[in-house]
């Protein structure tokens, strides 16, 4: 038995030698439910010190022990898990390798799924944004362009590094937009707009509706429906004082599943955009499948619209959606000119520097004062 012992450490010893730099996130985790020990990248993308820091909430081992070892050889599966880092809890997409020691005692190898190095930062970015509260929401405001009346407003969120600069979001969320992780970012997001709800009737937004993006990702998520409709109810919103926006920054992997989430959340008065309307992913039918209330322009269409094509495809897009009842805003509109046209062609509201550039609450209230 000594020997057995003996030749199980030398063999771990030499499996953790040899991943220590690999460049992958990797965990060794015991059925007893313990972190036995990281290596390097999994140690930078956590920051942690002690592996007492971090801990698996949540992990299906069940499916995985077996009477017979050989059983569990080759043995892996791909699955996001729970855990907690220090104060924090989240879910990381990973890939879980059975490794079978002995006859009585299996680890799992878990392996942090990430394609590149500068995904891995990401990661490292995100979890420390969470956990450090360096997650907010900047607010730009929705008019109606021919009276000037506010008709909306749309919460963009806005993550800081440590030395509280903003973060670009094309450096970090198409990379982390895939992941379980980034509904905690949503959950971040959410709690940051409660307070700007609270302020919204002294700024004069009374009436208004207020947007919060969520991806393709977010909406597939299987908890987003429930998400949602309990934040709806702590809030006991008024119809059509919430709304969504949903990006498409990735295909919709499955559009009856989507529409189904989605009518949940709008017959509890939230009301859907599709936003980046014309480039993305199958935005006609995105409007045929989804319960969508609000047809977001993408803003490089109103960069073009000097184009003749491009002023007739978003004619093409006005009388689509009053042939449907649908409300329409042209977003990235920065010149009185490209105001001017979008009227002319019958798109009556708008978002855009030339009306309003995103501000935080601090400076909305500074200048309510």
């Amino acid at each position: 038995m000594e020997l057995e012992t003996l030749q199980k450490e030398q063999h771990l010893d030499y499996l953790f030698k040899s991943l220590q730099h690999h460049p992958s996130p990797y965990l060794i985790y015991d059925l007893q439910g313990n972190i036995k020990w990281a290596n390097l990248a999994a140690e930078f993308i956590f920051r942690i010190e002690d592996l007492k820091e971090l801990s698996i909430i949540k992990l299906d081992v069940a499916s995985l022990q077996s009477s017979n070892p050989t059983d569990s050889i080759a043995r892996s599966y791909t699955t996001p898990i729970e855990v907690r880092l220090r104060k924090i809890e989240f879910f990381i997409r990973t890939r879980v390798h059975v490794i079978p020691v002995s006859e009585s005692d299996n680890f799992l190898l878990i392996e942090i799924l990430c394609n590149s190095r500068s995904g891995l930062e990401a990661i490292q970015q995100t979890i420390a944004c969470i956990e450090f509260d360096r997650i907010d929401l900047a607010y730009q405001k929705q008019f109606n362009l021919e009276t000037g009346e506010i008709t909306g407003v749309e919460a963009l969120l806005r993550m800081r590094d440590e030395f509280g600069q903003i973060i670009p979001n094309d450096l970090i969320i198409p990379q982390i937009e895939g992941e379980s992780l980034f509904s905690l970012i949503v959950l971040s997001s959410l709690n940051k707009l409660s307070e700007f709800f609270k302020i919204k009737d002294q700024l004069g937004l009374k009436d208004i509706t207020v947007y919060l993006n969520v991806s393709a990702h977010t909406v597939m998520h299987p908890e987003f429906g429930d998400i949602f409709a309990n934040y709806a109810d702590s809030m006991n919103f008024k119809q059509d004082e919430f709304g969504l926006e949903v990006t498409e920054t990735a295909e919709l992997s499955n559009t009856e599943d989507a529409a189904k989430s989605l009518q949940k959340l709008k017959d509890k008065g939230i009301k859907i955009a599709l936003d980046d309307f014309g480039a993305g992913y199958s935005s006609l039918r995105y409007i045929k499948d989804l319960p969508v209330d609000v047809v977001k322009l993408d803003k490089h269409f109103t960069n073009g619209l000097d184009d003749p094509t491009t002023a007739k495809l978003i004619g093409f897009v006005v009388e689509v959606c009053k042939a449907l009842s649908l409300e329409m805003i042209g977003e990235g509109i920065e010149t009185e000119e490209q105001k001017k046209i979008m009227l002319e062609i019958g798109c009556e509201i708008g978002q855009g520097y030339l009306m309003h550039r995103p501000e935080f609450i601090e400076t909305m209230l500074t200048k309510d004062s």
